[in-house]
């Protein structure tokens, strides 16, 4: 390689090509919004990801977010149906009117991965600009997100261990005050409170995993005569993979995870990072049974 070739990167060796999905929220009325991305590499992998995130349907739709979502989740499954069956997408009947495929685009990069996140950036606002906006202002949001994600995990832990049900979400007095602290799973033997890391809403997210790590240290100084001998909190973040977050949202996820463990090894409260509720459960009933 000469001098002049070293200045510039070697080319993606990972060819591939990708579709984005369109639906009419209203149809006929022409306005369209990006619901989803699909790439297909040459090697004939495939991968179908959903474009907006929930987060951000709950913003635009309110109380109607769980209906769009339905209608995502129905359009998206079918799409991966279509893969699976043929491996190409171009005879693609969707489930419903007001479904639009985008036109191939041809890629490359270094993984599928790499792929999607170019058809998010090129046919997605709502995810990329959206998500790269600051929010310091609301709190409800994480705090309706980490109580689904609460009950996610005891639905999950429920199928595998239902013995446990009845210690999610356990009130204890703690100290003189009259006042009863909520912990998301408690036995005699091991605490745990749920976080969720919600990359629109990291500083709020932040602010509520806070006070859960403030309840276990309480919970741990307290004078009780019967305590759990172990400590966690079990923080729930997108994958540090995931297409539709930019690297600038990876790389706040990353320094606000960090500044959480630092927090926790301080008070000597384990800290486990989950990408789904059925790898939390699974870990609960691995340290709790």
């Amino acid at each position: 390689m000469n001098t002049l070739e070293s200045l510039f990167p070697s080319n993606p060796n990972y060819a591939g090509r990708w579709h984005a999905i369109y639906l009419e929220p209203i149809v006929g009325s022409g306005e369209k919004i990006s619901i989803g991305v699909l790439a297909i590499g040459a090697d004939s992998q495939y991968k179908v990801i959903q474009a907006i995130r929930a987060e951000l349907l709950d913003c635009l739709y309110g109380s109607q977010a769980e209906n769009m979502q339905s209608m995502i989740d129905w359009v998206l499954t079918s799409a991966r149906e279509e893969l699976k069956q043929h491996g190409t997408i171009c005879k693609w009947s969707p489930p419903f009117s007001g479904v639009k495929l985008s036109k191939e685009y041809q890629a490359a990069d270094e993984n599928i991965e790499g792929i999607l996140k170019q058809a998010i950036r090129f046919t997605s606002s709502l995810s990329t600009l959206a998500l790269d906006a600051e929010r310091e202002d609301d709190e409800y949001q994480p705090r309706k997100y980490s109580e689904h994600w609460t009950k996610s995990i005891s639905d999950e832990l429920k199928i595998i261990a239902p013995h446990f049900g009845s210690n999610f979400n356990r009130k204890i007095k703690v100290g003189d005050a009259n006042i009863l602290t909520t912990y998301g799973f408690l036995t005699d033997q091991y605490v745990t409170n749920f976080g969720l890391l919600i990359p629109t809403r990291l500083s709020a997210s932040l602010n509520t995993i806070k006070a859960k790590l403030f309840d276990l240290e309480t919970l741990k100084r307290s004078n009780l005569l019967i305590k759990p001998e172990k400590y966690e909190i079990i923080i729930g973040t997108p994958s540090f993979n995931d297409p539709t977050l930019s690297d600038k949202s990876i790389k706040r996820l990353k320094e606000t995870l960090g500044m959480i463990s630092e927090l926790s090894e301080d008070e000597n409260i384990g800290l486990f990072q989950a990408e789904s509720a059925s790898q939390a459960a699974n870990h609960i009933f691995e340290v709790a049974a």
